[in-house]
């Protein structure tokens, strides 16, 4: 095995993260050491020695893999945030019009007390704040790309993940647990409507893993 491709497999093994970005991330790496290896052996270095100068001059793995691992959480969490700008509002939306078109105004059912039209409207707050820390988040990232490193970065946008990502199940809890406790026969309104709510605990639920993927960086 030549030494640019121990150095790859070693540098593959310290990263986590989707296979695309870091199969992007190490054909750039490995593009890069040829390239230098190349002009080593331009210089008149055996080929050996060539790689062994290429691989020496990008830095020790255990460094390279730190900067490369927050460029993978940093790629995973933005594409994470665009999932939440628009299924958390599609969710909802969704949900609304399902409720319209199955089951109708809701005159059809009594009055609820105020404290509830209050959970409500609270849930509403939520909802919205969530894609909304997304998109925040992403304007964010891009205006900090030039003035942050990419470990700095990439926690910027772990924080913002969390945020909107609890935001969004704060929203689900309050409108769940205050409708339970109102009247438990409202949570099957239709089966569209039972389909959309299913949706979006599985929804949130996908999200979670995301949330404590994050903390060993935000611990960092």
């Amino acid at each position: 095995m030549s030494a640019i491709d121990g150095y790859i497999g070693d540098l593959g093994r310290r990263l986590n993260g989707p296979a695309r970005a870091k199969a992007d991330l190490l054909t750039e790496a490995k593009d890069g050491l040829i390239d230098a290896a190349e002009a080593y052996r331009e210089g008149g270095a055996e080929e050996a020695e060539a790689e062994r100068r290429a691989v020496a001059d990008f830095g020790p793995a255990t460094v390279i893999a730190r900067d490369y691992q927050a460029e993978l959480a940093l790629r995973g969490d933005i594409g994470t945030l665009w999932k939440v700008i628009v299924g958390v509002p599609l969710f909802q939306v969704g949900w609304e019009l399902a409720r319209v078109w199955t089951y109708g105004d809701w005159g059809n059912v009594a009055e609820p007390p105020g404290w509830y039209l209050s959970v409500v409207d609270l849930s509403g707050v939520f909802v919205v704040a969530s894609p909304v820390i997304g998109a925040a988040a992403l304007l964010g990232a891009r205006r900090l790309g030039r003035r942050l490193d990419g470990t700095r970065l990439a926690r910027f946008a772990r924080w913002t993940l969390v945020a909107a990502a609890i935001a969004n199940l704060v929203a689900m809890l309050l409108l769940a647990v205050g409708t339970v406790v109102l009247d438990p026969a409202r949570m099957n309104m239709s089966l569209a409507c039972n389909v959309l709510a299913v949706g979006w605990v599985a929804f949130s639920v996908w999200l979670l893993p995301h949330v404590f993927r994050s903390r060993p960086l935000l611990a960092a």
